[in-house]
C-alpha cells in the first residue's frame, strides 16, 4: 500500500521537489508483526533531518496513524517513509513552494538478508567514491545517486556488498548500510562528518557498545583498516547486523562481537 499525503495512490505532482532535485529525506524501516522496529529512533531521524533542511514535518499523530494503516497485517515487511519539499516553480529556491509532500509505503522485505544473517556475507572494495558534502553528511536525503552508482558497480562484481571510501580515501560505509570492524578488543566505525548516512541500527550498535563498556574509535579511517580487521559486520535498520564472512581474499571466521552485541540487541 502506498499513501500520498494520506490518500492511497500512487501518483506524484510533476512539480515535485523531490523528483525535480531530491529536495527531501526518507527513513526505512523493519515492520515485524504489525510493529515499526525502533519507531521512535526513525521518527528521531525525520525530527532532525526536517530541522536541518527546514521542511515542516506532518504531526506525529498523522504520521503515526498512516504507518499503521499501511502496516496492518504485515507480519514481515519494510516501511519507507519519504518526505519532499512539496511542489514549486522551476528553479533551485524553495521560495514559494506548496504543503509539503508525506508518502508512507510499504513493501516485501528482502529475503537475502535471512541468509546473510545466518551464513555471512562477501565483502570488497569499491572503486566508486563518495564526495564529502559535510552540510549532508549523516542525513538520509533523497540525493542517492552516489548509492545508484555503487549499487551498478556491485551488480558487477562477485560479492554480495562493498566498502566504500571518500575521495580522500576514508571509509564511510557499505552500499547501503553502515559498517563496523574489530581489531583486537577494540570496536571501529567511521564518524561520518565528511559523508555517508548516520543509520538508526549504527545507532544501536554504538549504544550496546557504551552499555557494555566495549573499547570503540569513531574517526576517519583510511582502507586498508578493513584488511587487518579480526571481524567486520555491516548494518542498517532492515538487516540489522551482518557478519562478513570474506573481505577481497581474506576469510574470516570470527563473529564472536557481532554475535554478542546481536544477541544485546535480541535480548533488549
Amino acid at each position: 500500500m502506498i499513501l500520498i499525503n494520506g490518500v492511497e495512490q500512487q501518483t506524484l505532482a510533476s512539480d515535485d521537489r523531490g523528483l525535480a532535485y531530491g529536495d527531501g529525506f526518507f527513513t526505512t524501516a523493519k515492520v515485524v508483526a504489525g510493529k515499526v522496529e525502533y519507531w521512535r529512533d526513525h521518527l528521531e531521524r525525520l525530527m532532525l533531518a526536517a530541522k536541518r533542511f527546514d521542511i515542516e514535518l506532518p504531526s506525529v499523530l498523522t504520521l503515526f496513524n498512516e504507518v499503521q494503516q499501511v502496516i496492518q497485517g504485515v507480519e514481515l515487511g519494510c516501511l519507507k517513509i519519504t518526505i519532499t519539499r512539496g511542489s514549486g516553480g522551476r528553479g533551485y529556491s524553495p521560495q514559494g513552494c506548496g504543503q509539503t509532500t508525506r508518502i508512507v509505503q510499504v513493501s516485501d522485505w528482502p529475503a537475502h538478508y535471512l541468509t546473510w544473517q545466518q551464513q555471512g556475507a562477501r565483502l570488497d572494495m569499491a572503486v566508486f567514491s563518495l564526495g564529502i558534502v559535510p552540510a549532508l553528511a549523516g542525513y538520509k536525503t533523497l540525493n542517492r545517486l552516489e548509492q545508484v552508482l555503487i549499487k551498478q558497480e556491485l551488480a558487477g562484481l562477485d560479492c554480495d556488498d562493498v566498502a566504500v571510501t571518500d575521495i580522500n580515501g576514508h571509509l564511510v560505509e557499505a552500499s547501503a548500510g553502515n559498517l563496523f570492524w574489530r581489531k583486537g578488543s577494540t570496536l571501529y566505525t567511521p564518524c561520518l562528518s565528511q559523508a555517508g548516512v548516520k543509520g538508526v541500527m549504527r545507532k544501536q550498535v554504538l549504544k550496546v557498545a557504551e552499555r557494555l563498556e566495549l573499547a570503540s574509535e569513531l574517526g576517519l579511517f583510511p582502507a586498508a583498516e578493513l584488511d587487518n580487521a579480526d571481524e567486520i559486520f555491516i548494518t542498517n535498520a532492515l538487516m540489522g547486523i551482518v557478519p562478513i564472512k570474506q573481505y577481497k581474499q581474506k576469510q574470516l571466521s570470527d563473529f564472536s562481537l557481532t554475535e554478542m552485541i546481536n544477541k544485546e540487541l535480541t535480548d533488549d
